[in-house]
């Protein structure tokens, strides 16, 4: 993404005191900074941060961290080098560049959120002045006195069509750029627009780094519709990847070594008001991978919290569905039917709500209760076991298979007391796993990075090649390179048979296959980092001549390759999970391509790479068959068939 230059002048650029006094407090001391060391419990200031040579660095002398600009960000905010590296020239206002060959298109991101501050600044300021008396005192009754509404930058939307628009376009603001950022909307009927938000409490939503990215916004009249309002989605701002107040909770979230996760920001902040500071809230979406991801950066643990209607039964089940298969301990609190936190804390305080999060059950465990209550409501045995298959399918997708065996035997023998049946009975009922995932975690290749070196180098020439592998007992073979259809590819094999050929190296596979794997696995990689580093750009034109043949590679790349712009690994994601799919595949991949991320070649390079060496590749392998086919044709004396393959290899 970013060459040396650019990343030299950026470090460059930046004081790192004001970067880490942003979340902490830095005094000088002499001719370098001190502050509480934000990496260990410090009760003194430890970390020490100065000048050398024209580069700021810092370092703790009590726990040894260090690091410059980029490593704070990625150490404490949990950054990727790509997300640090564009943090950082934000701050210092240097615009971040495009990729070679393309145009910036639209505003940079500075400019953006410039204009987002712009739109808090003005709904603060209303929120103080006459108009605003309502939603100060709705802002007091529902719990938050002025001192919070300043700390929370709470604010409020003027009645009327327009009083935000002609403010901030007075400002010089284009109206385009209004609409893009969801602020204002477009007449139906004349010119001009009008303002997105009207008569509602404002409640800001900040990104990790603290940066006002949206706005949510809550009715002050009864007779308004809807009830909550939030800012559509708009290229600072992806419901999928943002978790509300999480920036002013990852601290806690850290040392709590716990997250509480709400279904309203609203809910959120009630937590919040009553001291719960480990708590954050989705955004008018259902829990997502990202989701789950962000809060792995920081804990182990997740307390999910739902009310108790229909909808909130459904969005704990979706969430576990996420959640279950991520590095996290899950727990499921379902608040009593027609209560949410706030009606909790308000009535009971913080010992009403810290005894029903003291409720929280395991997730598996309370998959197995709405399990019971299902079975429970079925309509004679033939239901009964449409609804257990349906269950055990569920479970078997959410990873059964790959619990420990103490684990399993716990499921099976609830699930056999709710049926009142043996767990051998359950057990043979339980779907088998797919072969995606039965198949080794880490594919042949998945460690290796995208480079010159990690794929075999390509022979063009058409003379028989040798490889050396180890056998069973540690004895090495000569293998050579037979021709595809002597080997019998392009013919349908069972998956079965072909899961044991294409993770297992040796002789049960040519090294052509290895070849081809390896190339495709980078090419996987490389489609990956591209997606993560690139969300606003469309998918380069070399990635229309992409045919991957291994499987699971080729339908991933596919299913990505579906979605041109925005989080394209979200929404991949989600989309498996929501057909039933298992997505542990996927998850490694990007697990491995995010350390691509960290080195200093752009992804558009290393795509384009990746696609020259499997064409390369590709080639390779029509040159062999050609070659295997005029052998064949002379050896049978078919002299016009060897010239017309000759004409083939002669036209390409």
């Amino acid at each position: 993404m970013f060459d040396r230059d650019f990343i030299q002048r950026v470090r460059d650029a930046v004081s790192l005191p004001d970067l880490i006094g942003r979340d902490h407090r830095v005094e000088p001391q002499g001719r370098e900074y001190k502050c509480i060391c934000p990496f260990h419990n410090d009760t003194k200031p430890s970390l020490g941060i100065y000048e050398r040579h024209g580069e700021w660095r810092y370092k703790c002398f009590a726990c040894g961290a260090s690091g410059d600009c980029f490593t704070y960000l990625m150490e404490y905010h949990k950054m990727s080098f790509v997300e640090a590296v564009r943090e950082c020239a934000d701050f210092v206002g240097i615009e971040v560049p495009t990729t070679p060959g393309r145009r910036q298109e639209g505003p940079d991101r500075r400019t953006m959120l410039d204009v987002m501050q712009a739109a808090q600044d003005f709904y603060v300021t209303a929120l103080a002045s006459p108009a605003g008396a309502e939603a100060r005192a709705t802002f007091v009754k529902r719990g938050y006195d002025e001192e919070a509404q300043r700390e929370l930058g709470l604010g409020f939307a003027p009645a009327g069509w327009e009083n935000l628009v002609p403010h901030l376009t007075g400002r010089g603001i284009p109206l385009n750029l209004l609409r893009q950022m969801g602020l204002a909307k477009v007449r139906q009927q004349g010119d001009g627009a009008y303002d997105a938000f009207r008569n509602r409490l404002m409640f800001p939503i900040r990104d990790a780094q603290g940066r006002v990215v949206a706005f949510g916004g809550r009715i002050v009249d009864p007779e308004d519709n809807p009830k909550y309002l939030n800012s559509p989605e708009h290229p600072l701002f992806f419901k999928g990847k943002l978790l509300y107040g999480f920036d002013v909770a990852a601290k806690s979230i850290e040392n709590e070594n716990l997250a509480i996760v709400c279904e309203g920001y609203t809910d959120a902040l009630a937590c919040h008001r009553f001291g719960f500071h480990h708590a954050v809230a989705t955004l008018g979406t259902a829990m997502t991978s990202d989701h789950a991801r962000l809060l792995e950066r920081r804990t182990s643990r997740v307390l999910l919290l739902f009310d108790g209607d229909a909808a909130g039964i459904r969005a704990a089940r979706r969430a576990v569905e996420i959640t279950f298969k991520q590095n996290l301990d899950v727990t499921i609190c379902v608040l009593p039917e027609g209560q949410d936190p706030d009606d909790v804390l308000q009535d009971g305080g913080p010992e009403a709500f810290r005894a029903q999060l003291d409720r929280a059950v395991d997730a598996l465990e309370w998959l197995l209760s709405e399990f019971a209550k299902d079975a429970e409501g079925a309509d004679g045995d033939a239901d009964r076991f449409r609804r257990t298959e349906r269950f055990l399918l569920e479970l078997a997708n959410l990873g059964f298979h790959t619990m420990p065996a103490l684990r399993q035997d716990f499921v099976l023998r609830r699930i056999g007391s709710i049926l009142e049946t043996e767990p051998v009975t359950v057990k043979s009922m339980m779907p088998p796993a797919r072969a995606a995932a039965t198949r080794e975690d880490k594919p042949i290749g998945a460690s290796s990075t995208i480079s010159e070196s990690s794929v075999s180098p390509v022979n063009h020439t058409s003379g028989t090649q040798a490889e050396m592998v180890e056998g069973p007992n540690g004895a090495e073979f000569e293998v050579f390179d037979i021709p595809p259809e002597l080997l019998g590819e392009g013919q349908a094999i069972p998956e079965q048979a072909e899961a044991a050929t294409q993770f297992h190296s040796g002789l049960t596979s040519s090294p052509a296959d290895r070849r081809r794997r390896r190339a495709e696995e980078n090419v996987m990689l490389a489609l990956l980092a591209f997606a993560e580093a690139e969300p606003d750009l469309a998918w380069p034109e070399s990635t229309r001549r992409l045919n991957l043949q291994t499987q699971p590679l080729a339908d991933l790349a596919q299913r990505l390759l579906e979605v041109n712009l925005g989080p394209r690994c979200s929404m991949v994601l989600d989309e498996l999970r929501s057909q039933g799919q298992d997505d542990t595949a996927l998850r490694h991949w990007q697990g491995q391509a995010e350390h691509l991320l960290r080195g200093e070649e752009p992804p558009q390079v290393l795509l384009e790479r990746a696609i020259e060496d499997l064409l390369m590749v590709n080639e390779r392998e029509a040159n062999q068959r050609a070659d295997s086919e005029a052998k064949k044709a002379a050896a049978a004396g078919d002299f016009s068939a060897l010239d017309a393959i000759r004409q083939r290899r002669r036209m390409g």
